[in-house]
């Protein structure tokens, strides 16, 4: 499963090709645990941006979490949808 999220507006960043408006975060690796609790990567070639988020009973959930994160980071704007692969 994907979390795809879309923002109102290309923007430039750190990777190739120019402006881009849709970004597909998936989760990467397995999960890890630390003295908080259970966590899992959570990464995006188009964004070229990963960062860590703890671990839900689903997959789904766990993607909830990430889609919790990018949306108080996300400063522009912006949709998401569960695409399923």
């Amino acid at each position: 499963m994907i979390l795809r999220q879309t923002l109102a507006r290309p923007i430039n960043g750190y990777w190739d090709g120019g402006p881009k408006q849709i970004f597909d975060w998936s989760i990467d690796g397995s999960p890890q645990s630390d003295n908080i609790g259970q966590f899992v990567k959570i990464g995006s070639w188009q964004a070229n941006h990963w960062f860590h988020v703890a671990v839900g009973r689903t997959e789904k959930m766990t993607l909830a979490n990430a889609k919790r994160h990018l949306r108080a980071a996300t400063t522009i704007p912006c949709t998401f949808e569960y695409v399923k692969e």
